[in-house]
């Protein structure tokens, strides 16, 4: 997908001035894509989505509470440990991922990104350069959830009221 598409379904939005620093609190995920920045990180209980330019004033800021956005946490099994945290935003979503192959030798790449979607549809899917991938764990996200009152059913792969 071309980067200007990109750029336009990132930038829809004002960002509030205290959040365009970058990350504020624990950082969850961060890479670069090209010349941009993604960012994730937790500041007490709200989730901080940061995407633009390294170093500049971001193109786009969410803040959302733990218990608005969707993690999917890893399931325990399988060769990848794999994540994946959603945001909402006026009927788009950020799905912000990671993988990283716990069979690999040595120092293992860790890939992710962000895919944009609104109504379903992708609109947008940014990879991580190579080797950019910096902070990137969720599990943060987990224990706020749970401390916020929502449990995840291991059954349903859905978080609930505890």
């Amino acid at each position: 997908m071309r980067l200007s598409l990109v750029a336009a379904c990132l930038a829809l939005w004002p960002l509030p001035a205290a959040a365009q620093s970058g990350c504020a609190g624990i950082p969850l995920f961060q890479c670069q894509s090209g010349s941009k920045v993604i960012d994730l990180c937790l500041a007490g209980d709200v989730a901080v989505y940061r995407y633009g330019p390294a170093g500049r004033a971001a193109e786009l800021v969410l803040e959302r509470h733990v218990t608005e956005v969707d993690l999917q946490p890893w399931n325990g099994v399988g060769r990848y440990l794999w994540e994946e945290l959603t945001l909402y935003n006026a009927g788009y979503s950020y799905a912000l991922n990671y993988s990283v192959d716990r069979m690999a030798q040595g120092n293992p790449q860790v890939t992710g990104g962000v895919t944009v979607a609104q109504g379903g549809q992708v609109l947008a899917e940014v990879q991580c350069s190579p080797g950019t991938v910096g902070a990137h764990d969720f599990y943060p996200v987990f224990e706020r959830k749970e401390a916020n009152g929502q449990c995840w059913n291991r059954d349903s792969f859905a978080w609930q009221r505890c």
